[in-house]
């Protein structure tokens, strides 16, 4: 009882009992058990079923009961061994005291069962746990078992790829084709490939049709395949037949149109921040400072600020320094000044050549914006969003405003609508993108969307209370803590076609020329150090010059003394 109690600190309800038919006629679903064996076996008159993860089962015993080598994977069960010490306290008292090791039980369904340390219990410390981390390593290790794939087979046919199923799947290079298909399976064979298990590809005909047998749904919910290989939408019909192991969605679906052109006002002011107008006064009062000094005459000096204004606006300067160190700050200066005009340049053509991106950007916004509404006829669509009143303000509010009798077209004239730039339409983009190579470059360079459906509402999905269920739950969280998840919807998602009239030129910052700036404060300074070189050399010339005439000088004396 002692032993029950310290389980039961651990967040394990346990049952005591001696009577293993009574297990059968156990209600309450949410206990552990605690089984002391008999003279002889009773265990096996247990139903297999209740060596489930439903319960927690400590069995008292010296060897492992044979009906444990058959039970499910996910059993939890721990095998205790009492061990007895006896010495004498104060020569005349005997004390027995009670030593239980604990051993965790790995059920596996080609190995068998397999023990392996856990803990220990003592009357005086209580239950301590010292290998709980090996225990959950152990459980997330199938050790090559076969797990089944449902794959649906999409639009893969012998006639369009040139390849095996397979060899489809794990295409990447066809993101707008299948990509549900393509992502689901990638996430599960990462689930498998984590769990060391061994992936069988199990094609299907139909996706999540529940009345053929051939379909991916099917197969998963009937248990003669453990996961699907498709992304699966939550449905309340579904949640009774499916385990929605880990959630990953390709797609972007919701509101797509053309935006408004942005306004024109301070178009050429807005690359030109009063930052970038500070450093380049800064800029030029350095250029200036330096001109003047490695000027020689006066009249360099006195043109030194109409060159370097000159110069900077890539103008054609005339007073040109004759010295070293005056022509590398012209050099300097000359590069300095092309690189910003560059620079800025390029910001002015970007800006005055974007078409506009403004418009709403919320369900709300949108409610309240010029646009009218329409959607693609989906299932998910009308009977989970449209159709039936949700606990989404935005989505009720954007419906009371804009929803009309002629709110469902199909997605040719859903097109044609965000041509003419007056209606958002409604549908997934991975549907709409091949349409798009009908856009003139001024309607792509416009296209905006508005995100409806969150990314958890896709999931790959399991057999429900399948034995795999919580490894493949677990592993799925691993991929999303690892960023694998993320990772591979990137890699399958749809990106919208390039605007090139903002390929045109790019836009750019302070930030983006402050390496221009710092260099040339760089080579301003190693202009003055020229310069002192220079100077150097100029007045050890001068000197040598001078020692040299008062030589010559005092010979022509001596010459005409004699």
């Amino acid at each position: 009882m002692k032993l029950a109690r310290s389980l039961q600190d651990f967040g394990f309800a346990v049952t005591v009992t001696c009577n293993p038919e009574g297990f059968n006629k156990v209600e309450n679903r949410v206990q552990g058990v605690l089984y002391i064996p008999q003279t002889h076996d009773e265990l096996d008159t247990v139903d297999a079923k209740y060596f489930s993860n439903r319960y927690k089962w400590v069995i008292i015993s010296e060897h492992v009961p044979l009906k444990l080598h058959t039970v499910r994977y996910d059993s939890d069960i721990i095998l205790a061994k009492i061990h007895k010490e006896s010495f004498h306290d104060n020569v005349t008292n005997l004390t027995n005291i009670d030593l239980i090791t604990m051993e965790d039980i790995y059920v596996h369904p080609q190995l068998g069962a397999s023990r392996h340390p856990w803990g220990i219990w003592t009357p005086k410390s209580g239950l301590q746990v010292f290998y709980d981390r090996d225990r959950m390593l152990r459980r997330l290790n199938l050790k090559k078992y076969p797990l089944k794939v449902a794959v649906p087979l999409g639009l893969y046919t012998n006639d369009t790829y040139s390849g095996s199923f397979e060899d489809y799947l794990r295409d990447m290079a066809m993101p707008e084709r299948d990509s549900g298909i393509r992502c689901g399976f990638t996430a599960s064979s990462l689930i498998i490939q984590k769990l060391n298990a061994t992936e069988i590809l199990v094609p299907t005909q139909l996706w999540s049709s529940e009345t053929n047998n051939e379909s991916m749904l099917m197969k998963v919910s009937q248990g003669t395949a453990d996961i699907c290989g498709g992304v699966l939408r939550i449905m309340h019909s579904r949640v009774q037949k499916l385990d929605y192991a880990m959630s990953i969605w390709p797609f972007h679906v919701g509101f797509t149109y053309l935006a408004e052109r942005e306004s024109s006002n301070n178009m050429f002011v807005a690359p030109f921040t009063m930052s970038v107008w500070l450093c380049c006064s800064f800029i030029f009062a350095i250029l200036l400072g330096a001109q003047k000094i490695t000027a020689k005459s006066e009249m360099e000096k006195e043109g030194a600020f109409m060159a370097v204004l000159a110069t900077f606006l890539q103008q054609d300067a005339s007073a040109v320094p004759h010295g070293i160190s005056g022509r590398w700050t012209f050099l300097v200066l000359s590069i300095s000044a092309m690189l910003v005009h560059a620079y800025y340049t390029s910001a002015i053509v970007s800006a005055l050549m974007s078409t506009g991106r403004s418009g709403p950007d919320s369900l709300r916004a949108l409610g309240d914006s010029r646009y009218e509404i329409a959607s693609e006829d989906y299932d998910y669509m009308r009977y989970l969003m449209f159709d039936v009143q949700t606990n989404w303000e935005d989505l009720e509010y954007l419906k009371r405003k804009k929803m009309n009798a002629k709110f469902y077209q199909n997605i040719q004239t859903g097109v044609k609508m965000i041509r003419d730039g007056q209606v958002a339409y409604h549908t997934e983009f991975n549907q709409l993108y091949p349409h798009l190579s009908s856009f003139t470059d001024d309607q792509l360079c416009k296209l905006q969307f508005i995100d409806t459906v969150p990314e958890i509402l896709s999931w790959i999905a399991t057999t429900k209370r399948g034995q795999w269920t919580d490894m493949i739950k677990s592993t799925g969280s691993w991929l999303h803590e690892t960023g694998l998840a993320k990772r591979t919807v990137s890699r399958l998602r749809i990106k919208p076609p390039p605007c090139l009239a903002s390929l045109l030129a790019e836009r750019v910052n302070i930030y983006d020329i402050a390496p221009v700036l710092v260099l040339t404060l760089m080579a301003v300074v190693l202009s003055l150090i020229i310069l002192l070189i220079e100077y150097s050399v100029a007045k050890f010339t001068k000197q040598r010059k001078k020692e040299s005439e008062e030589v010559s000088e005092e010979e022509f004396i001596e010459d005409n003394l004699q």
